[in-house]
């Protein structure tokens, strides 16, 4: 017996990167909730050009690279492109990617929600995967700094460099798939196991049977999960497996630019992402703007019973195919240009929760 411990101990060690980081599980038990955070924690504290902000938030820490006791990697951030990309650009969509995860997590780390095990195995998954990807991009970091330190007084943009800021781009590709995955899960417990009926149809009651603060006591939670679904959809479509991190990094067209689309993912993050009094259900109760925000709940209603029995095929979609690559292609096989549907229709319904939440905030704001 003792034998067959040791075994499957080495067993574990070795198919679970990472695995050391993260509390131990009861043997018959699997994951216990009551250590999520803290190990979400611990992931921080791993790595030495990554930071946990009082706040809860991790964060890239480039200050530690110096030279001449200049910090040369933060320098370079702020003024110079293409490495501008790294803060304006990638770090935006990893910090929003997590957006929701930063704000919950907290809340579901506790035994006392009865979540089912494999629900909590797959979250401590999802972290161990998580971890990985970080420690890709952590990496990928001191090699772009050693790099730039080597040519610190020749040209920190010559090809040599570009190549490991290029390699460094695109590690992000699976990091932002990891803070989904994470952000899935936990959106899953919360919605599912943290809140009673988080979900409720709207049109099963009439208008003076209609009470907003069921809704807006939650609208909170449903705005961060769409920022994290916003986010999901802008890097599925034009930036997983694609040619940005390439023309970010070509001198001869001067480092390209990110383009229209990003301005308009931000804006929509940015619009939504607003703060509203507590109370505020109670004023909508008694507005003449009830009715409007009644036939928002149930738009809202159905457009997440859509997202909710269509996220299994539209992630099978994602896994199957390069979005970018294969609406570009004349040869994508049938199969292909479903899953490129798909992830269309599934970014019809995500514009179209935007819009929702967009006119929810409105009539809250002109009350």
């Amino acid at each position: 017996m003792k034998r067959k411990s040791i075994l499957c101990l080495i067993l574990c060690l070795l198919l679970i990167p990472g695995a050391l980081i993260f509390s131990a599980c009861g043997d018959n038990g699997g994951y216990q909730l009551s250590n999520l955070s803290s190990d979400f924690k611990k992931i921080a504290n791993q790595y030495e050009n990554l930071n946990l902000t009082s706040d809860g938030k991790l964060e890239f820490d480039y200050s530690i690279y110096t030279y001449q006791g200049e910090q040369y990697f933060t320098n370079a951030i702020n003024s110079t492109k293409p490495y501008n990309y790294i803060a304006n650009f990638y770090n935006k969509l990893f910090d929003n990617s997590l957006s929701f995860v930063y704000e919950y997590i907290d809340i579901c780390s506790t035994n006392e929600l009865d979540v089912k095990k494999d629900k909590r195995e797959l979250i401590e998954y999802n972290l161990q995967e998580f971890n990985s990807s970080l420690k890709t991009v952590s990496t990928n970091i001191s090699l772009v700094a050693e790099i730039m330190r080597f040519n610190i007084n020749d040209d920190i943009l010559d090809s040599t460099c570009m190549n490991r800021l290029k390699n460094l781009f695109d590690s992000y590709d699976n990091l932002f798939q990891s803070a989904y995955n994470l952000t899935r899960t936990l959106s899953d417990i919360y919605f599912n196991y943290a809140l009673t009926n988080s979900n409720y149809d709207y049109s099963s009651v009439n208008l003076e049977q209609f009470d907003a603060t069921s809704l807006t006591n939650n609208l909170k939670s449903k705005i961060k999960m769409q920022i994290s679904n916003l986010t999901q959809s802008y890097i599925e479509r034009y930036v997983k497996g694609g040619e940005l991190s390439s023309s970010f990094t070509n001198v001869d067209i001067n480092f390209g630019s990110t383009d229209s689309n990003f301005d308009e993912y931000l804006l929509n993050v940015s619009t939504i992402d607003r703060e509203f009094n507590s109370s505020i259900g109670e004023s909508i109760n008694f507005s003449a703007s009830k009715q409007n925000f009644y036939e928002a709940a149930i738009k809202l209603y159905n457009l997440q019973t859509i997202l909710n029995n269509e996220y299994e095929i539209y992630n099978q979609a994602c896994n199957d195919i390069i979005y970018i690559k294969t609406v570009n292609d004349a040869n994508a096989s049938t199969y292909e240009k479903i899953c490129a549907r798909i992830i269309e229709n599934h970014n019809y319904i995500i514009d179209e929760y935007t819009e929702v939440i967009k006119e929810m905030l409105s009539i809250m704001e002109n009350l």
